[in-house]
C-alpha cells in the first residue's frame, strides 16, 4: 500500500513539473497557428489565437504589438489597436515598431487634445529611461554593481597610489550610474503595474460633470482617445485628458493599458 502511494505521488510530482513543458508547447502552437493565419490574412483568427495566448498569462511586448496589428487591419478597431500598441510600449518603451505603429494609428483618431507642456527636465528623464527596458536597466545595475566591487577592491589592496586613486575615480562614477540605472529600473516597473491610464475603445462616449447616464455632458471623446483614470465610483470612472479636462465615463467606455 504504501508502495502504491508512493508511487501515486511520484506520478503527481512529474506530471506537475510537465505541466508547464506542455503549456508552454500550446503556447507555440498557437503563436504559430495566429501568425500563420495572420500571413494568410486572416486577421480575426490571428487575434483570437494571440488573445488565447494573452489569456494563458503569456504576455510580451511581441504578443501586444501582433494584436495592435491585427486590430489595425480589421474594421472598427482603432481603438483596440492603439490600446494593444500602448501595452506594448508599457512593457518594452523602446519597442520602435509599436511606437512607430502607434503614431499611424493615432492619425485616424477624431480627437486632437493638446497636452499641458511638461516639465523639460522630466521629458529628458522620460526620454533616457524608455531608451531600454526595465529588465535590461536592471541588468546594467548589477553590472556596475559588480563592477564597483571590483574598483573598491583595487582601492583597498592596489600596490600604487595612482591605482588606488583610478580606482576611487571609477567606483564613484560607476555607483552614481549604477543608482540612476536602479531608479530607472524601478520607475518603469512601476509603471508597467500602474494602471492608471486607459483608451477609449467606443466609437463614442459622453463624459459627464458626474456619475450618472442622465447627468449633463461635458464634451464627447471618440475612439482611441487617451486618458487618465484618477477615480472610480461602482462602473463609473473619473477621467483626465492630457490637456487639464476631467469627467466620467462609463467603464465599458474604457479599456485600461
Amino acid at each position: 500500500m504504501k508502495t502504491m502511494i508512493r508511487m501515486m505521488t511520484v506520478a503527481l510530482m512529474l506530471a506537475a513539473l510537465a505541466l508547464p513543458a506542455a503549456q508552454a508547447q500550446n503556447v507555440d502552437s498557437l503563436w504559430a497557428q495566429a501568425v500563420s493565419d495572420y500571413t494568410e490574412e486572416n486577421y480575426r483568427a490571428a487575434l483570437d489565437g494571440f488573445a488565447a495566448i494573452e489569456e494563458a498569462g503569456y504576455v510580451s511586448p511581441d504578443l501586444y504589438y501582433n494584436m495592435g496589428n491585427c486590430c489595425y487591419k480589421l474594421r472598427h478597431q482603432l481603438g483596440r489597436s492603439i490600446l494593444y500598441y500602448e501595452k506594448a510600449l508599457k512593457l518594452d518603451p523602446a519597442c520602435e515598431d509599436a511606437a512607430v505603429n502607434l503614431e499611424i494609428a493615432r492619425e485616424g483618431t477624431l480627437d486632437r487634445i493638446e497636452a499641458v507642456p511638461e516639465f523639460i527636465l522630466l521629458t529628458w528623464f522620460k526620454a533616457f529611461r524608455d531608451t531600454l527596458s526595465s529588465d535590461a536597466w536592471a541588468w546594467i545595475a548589477l553590472a556596475l554593481l559588480l563592477t564597483v566591487a571590483v574598483m573598491v577592491l583595487l582601492f583597498r589592496f592596489g600596490r600604487s597610489l595612482a591605482l588606488r586613486k583610478t580606482a576611487f575615480a571609477l567606483a564613484v562614477v560607476g555607483l552614481v550610474f549604477m543608482v540612476v540605472s536602479t531608479v530607472f529600473a524601478f520607475n518603469l516597473r512601476s509603471a508597467v503595474e500602474d494602471s492608471g491610464e486607459a483608451v477609449v475603445t467606443v466609437p463614442v462616449s459622453s463624459v459627464k460633470s458626474s456619475p450618472g447616464s442622465t447627468d449633463q455632458s461635458l464634451f464627447i471623446l471618440h475612439e482611441g482617445t487617451k486618458v487618465s483614470v484618477v477615480d472610480s465610483l461602482g462602473k463609473w470612472y473619473r477621467i483626465e485628458l492630457s490637456d487639464g479636462r476631467q469627467g466620467w465615463l462609463q467603464g465599458n467606455d474604457i479599456e485600461t493599458i
